[in-house]
């Protein structure tokens, strides 16, 4: 339950010494009353109940250690940053689906977008699942169609931008791809092997975090030693401590 729970400021721990030093060495004065025959009173004692000794103790020491702030780090998921990779593809058959769906597996880190000359352009996304559904539903179709390079309006910015190019035909569709975007295509045969290959040249970059998380717990015992103080002020009302 406290596993992984350390102390901000455990210096402030000696308080509680201080506290305890204070109870015992500093009592707390109270008026004094005077009575003539004090022997009348030789048998009869007042006593503080125990419950009030343990809710001032239990004030005291809740509201120190939320001075000493316990605190948990919080463990970050481990974040990657793909490529922004645009899928063109001449042509739509039931093996490109296959090849896409082999392709999107592979690259999970990657924003994708596609792009089936001339008309149908799906802008870069990580949700890869929402893409393969609408090319799903994607007529098929053999007609082949020039791509020029204007599919570089595909990436908002230069960093880290990959053309894959999946066609039967290359040489007749790539008409002019920008040269300063990478760019790949996929062969006919052994396109399984090619495109694990890929893959683990073109690695998603590991990003490390900015600054640790950390979880505060100190509202906890503020709020017990909150309580505890009301409980022992009540009490201290109630049998005319003060």
């Amino acid at each position: 339950m406290f596993e992984g729970i350390y102390f901000e400021f455990p210096k402030l721990s000696f308080l509680l010494f201080v506290f305890f030093a204070c109870d015992n060495l500093c009592p707390l004065r109270a008026s004094a009353l005077y009575f003539p025959h004090l022997e009348r009173f030789q048998n009869v004692g007042v006593k503080k109940p125990a419950w009030m000794w343990i809710s001032k103790w239990v004030m005291i020491a809740s509201l120190v250690v939320a001075g000493m702030s316990p605190i948990k780090d919080i463990e970050q998921p481990i974040k990657f940053e793909g490529y922004s990779t645009l899928i063109v593809c001449d042509s739509l058959t039931p093996q490109k689906i296959e090849q896409l769906e082999q392709w999107c597996a592979l690259r999970p880190y990657d924003k994708i977008a596609f792009y089936l000359p001339p008309a149908i352009k799906l802008p870069l996304s990580y949700d890869h699942e929402a893409m393969l559904s609408m090319i799903r539903q994607i007529p098929y179709t053999t007609q082949s169609t020039s791509i020029t390079y204007t599919i570089q309006s595909f990436f908002p910015t230069n960093e880290r931008n990959w053309i894959v190019v999946f066609s039967d035909n290359p040489k007749y569709v790539i008409h002019s791809l920008p040269h300063d975007i990478e760019n790949s295509m996929v062969p006919q045969d052994n396109w399984r092997e090619w495109m694990k290959q890929e893959s683990a040249i073109h690695k998603p970059l590991l990003i490390e975090p900015s600054h640790p998380m950390s979880q505060h717990f100190y509202a906890y015992p503020l709020f017990l030693g909150l309580m505890a103080m009301i409980v022992y002020l009540y009490g201290r009302n109630q049998k005319g401590l003060l």
